[in-house]
């Protein structure tokens, strides 16, 4: 498991699929030393470490569509359409406890990135900037800010939006510290492409206070559409192994049906069951080459 990666991509409640895959891999035991993730790849990944199986799933059908979850009247009142005193902090402490003392105990370096506002650029907080377990939930609700849907975030007088703006898919950063191998968790179908956003002035003038959240996201659909490319090639190259939905995904980032949410749930879980031979002779082999 040495230099094997496990990144994951955001997108929102489309993430149950990703939580599905977490799920299969923790009934198997399969515990990466290195995970990275953005938004709802970080906060799904977060339990995946705190080794809580079916945590995600069981707060999304129980907690969804409870009027204290999220809604525009949080949107309007608070300028987050997502609760955030109830969705994290309150889902945290009280009603789905995390178990911070496994997730601090594992043997796992666990990454998670938002967006500088200012700066124009994603920063990665680890377990090392995570003095106490505000820290860490802190750096969840950034990176899970949605743009547009969420305020920002300030941490050590610092400005976050969602770490998914400017990297997607946080594979870059994986190679960076070292994974010369990676498992990458996609949550939209084969042959997805990102399109650009369309009113564009519109997103300049929504963020002036932030120009360089504007540019990014206006830049966004490059950035990922390439990611892909990359990905892509080191998946040809057997550098990369990658899980993405079988079934053409019809979940929304902020979808209410549960019946479809339980599905792409379940999509995770027999993706990963039937490729799971094939991920671990996948990793076997790259174990071995990192020997010779």
């Amino acid at each position: 498991m040495d230099n094997i990666g496990l990144v994951l991509e955001g997108g929102g409640l489309r993430g149950a699929y990703t939580s599905g895959i977490l799920d299969y891999f923790l009934s198997k035991q399969l515990h990466f030393k290195y995970t990275i993730g953005v938004s709802a790849g970080a906060i799904y990944s977060a339990s995946y470490a705190s080794r809580q199986k079916r945590r995600n799933i069981d707060i999304i059908l129980k907690y969804l569509n409870d009027e204290r979850y999220m809604g525009y009247k949080y949107l309007i009142k608070n300028g987050s359409y997502i609760n955030v005193d109830f969705a994290y902090r309150k889902m945290t402490y009280e009603l789905a406890p995390f178990d911070f003392e496994t997730f601090y105990n594992c043997d796992l370096e666990f990454k998670v990135g938002a967006f500088n506002c200012i700066k124009g650029r994603t920063e990665f907080f680890s377990k090392k900037d995570f003095k106490g377990t505000d820290d860490l939930l802190e750096s969840l609700i950034a990176s899970g800010s949605l743009p547009f849907f969420s305020k920002e975030t300030t941490i050590n007088e610092k400005i976050y939006l969602d770490g998914g703006i400017a990297s997607p898919i946080p594979i870059a950063q994986s190679i960076l510290d070292g994974n010369s191998k990676n498992v990458v968790i996609l949550t939209e179908d084969e042959g997805y492409k990102k399109e650009p956003l369309k009113l564009q002035p519109l997103i300049k003038l929504y963020y002036r206070k932030y120009p360089k959240v504007a540019e990014a996201l206006i830049k966004r659909h490059l950035v990922y559409n390439r990611t892909l490319k990359d990905i892509q090639e080191l998946e040809n190259k057997g550098d990369v192994f990658v899980f993405r939905p079988s079934e053409i995904v019809v979940v929304d980032r902020l979808e209410r049906d549960l019946n479809k949410i339980k599905a792409l749930y379940n999509l995770g879980l027999k993706d990963a069951k039937e490729n799971y031979e094939r991920l671990l002779n996948w990793m076997n082999n790259k174990n071995e080459e990192s020997q010779e």
